[in-house]
């Protein structure tokens, strides 16, 4: 299915040229800040960060795409 995007902090995009950050990504940031806080050791050895920390934003992107699916499902049930 196909999410709906909108941004995260609408305002006139003819004035910055942009729109700013889009919903998913704040999701993604909201998700990955508490996976880091409450599951992420800090004294992962430096060989294995790296591809623990391209999981953790693939895991917050999985849980950014739920929130939006979750919102979409929510609004059309209203």
């Amino acid at each position: 299915m196909k999410h709906k995007n909108p941004p995260a902090f609408p305002r006139d995009e003819r004035y910055l040229g942009h729109n700013g950050m889009d919903l998913r990504d704040y999701f993604a940031v909201q998700a990955m800040a508490a996976i880091i806080s409450k599951h992420l050791p800090q004294t992962v050895p430096a060989a294995r960060r790296d591809s623990l920390e391209i999981e953790v934003a693939r895991g917050a992107y999985d849980y950014a795409d739920a929130m939006l699916s979750a919102r979409q499902e929510t609004r059309h049930g209203e």
